[in-house]
């Protein structure tokens, strides 16, 4: 019953050629939105988790400040049992690494008799748990509140704008997937629909021969099943070969972004994802159709 359910499923795909290629390339396109997102998302995620481990922070001191005093709160830092390292940076040696960094820019600096740079105390903690950066904050904010710091600055405040800025990826990604998505089931609903206008006198036939009701309907089910099934695959093919193109023609981008989002490689549990969402969206829809216009 179920070879002969799924013959016939591939059969009325292929029948209404025209109208199963909109809700397979619909399906694939929702499902895709819904992957790209679902990737960038799990992989800032991951981005953060691993930066907020590695807490650094910046201390910028005063020209007012002596080498004692530096040396006092270097000592300090040095003692807690949370800093993992420490690193002094003069104004000249904040002045040479800025060259070597950006060495395009050297002649804007070339006016200053002295380095425009404050001298800083560079700390690296040790990788922490969440429930550790109260502790954390803390010490920057006795650091801070010291008179020979300036300004600080954490990479836990650039963890929390991304943060932010993921939640919104999220937030956007959900709307447009969920979008595309009701589209889909609109159009498998209504694939269901006609296919079953077009055999209306075979279930009619069916029926006074005594077929049961889940006899006629499971050739339906497993319709929607086949298209939600093959739409996830196309999503799943157009998502591979998306991250294979674009790192090579998006070079560029690809840069800004390849030291938060690894392109080269997706998580098979993605695919997985996404074929299950297609065939229980392909489900749902033929349900819902065989609901609506197969009664009993």
């Amino acid at each position: 019953m179920i070879r002969g359910a799924l013959r016939n499923g591939f059969t009325h795909i292929l029948r209404n050629r025209l109208v199963s290629l909109l809700s397979l390339s619909v399906i694939a396109f929702a499902l895709l939105i819904f992957g790209v997102f679902d990737f960038v998302n799990h992989q800032i995620d991951s981005y953060i988790n691993n930066f907020s481990k590695n807490v650094e922070a910046i201390f910028y001191l005063k020209d007012q400040a002596n080498f004692k005093e530096i040396q006092q709160l270097a000592d300090r830092l040095k003692g807690n049992a949370l800093v993992k390292e420490i690193t002094f940076i003069s104004q000249d040696q904040a002045l040479r690494d800025f060259n070597n960094q950006y060495p395009d820019l050297k002649y804007i600096l070339a006016e200053f008799e002295q380095s425009p740079f404050p001298a800083s105390l560079q700390v690296i903690f040790h990788p922490v748990q969440p429930e550790n950066h109260e502790k954390i904050t803390s010490l920057i904010n006795d650091v801070l509140s010291l008179s020979i710091v300036e300004s600080k600055q954490i990479n836990l405040e650039w963890a929390e704008k991304l943060t932010a800025v993921n939640r919104f990826i999220n937030a956007v990604g959900w709307f447009l997937s969920t979008i595309l998505i009701v589209i889909s089931i609109f159009i498998i609903f209504n694939t269901i629909k006609i296919n079953i206008v077009y055999r209306k006198d075979e279930i009619i036939l069916f029926r006074l021969i005594g077929a049961s009701d889940a006899y006629i309907r499971i050739p339906f089910i497993i319709e929607g099943a086949i298209m939600g099934f093959l739409g996830s695959i196309m999503a799943c093919f157009l998502l591979f070969l998306l991250f294979k193109v674009f790192p090579m023609t998006a070079s560029i981008i690809f840069d800004a972004v390849k030291n938060m989002i690894d392109l080269t490689r997706i998580a098979p549990t993605l695919y997985l994802k996404m074929i299950i969402l297609g065939t229980l969206i392909g489900l749902f829809s033929s349900l819902l159709s065989l609901r609506r216009f197969l009664k009993n």
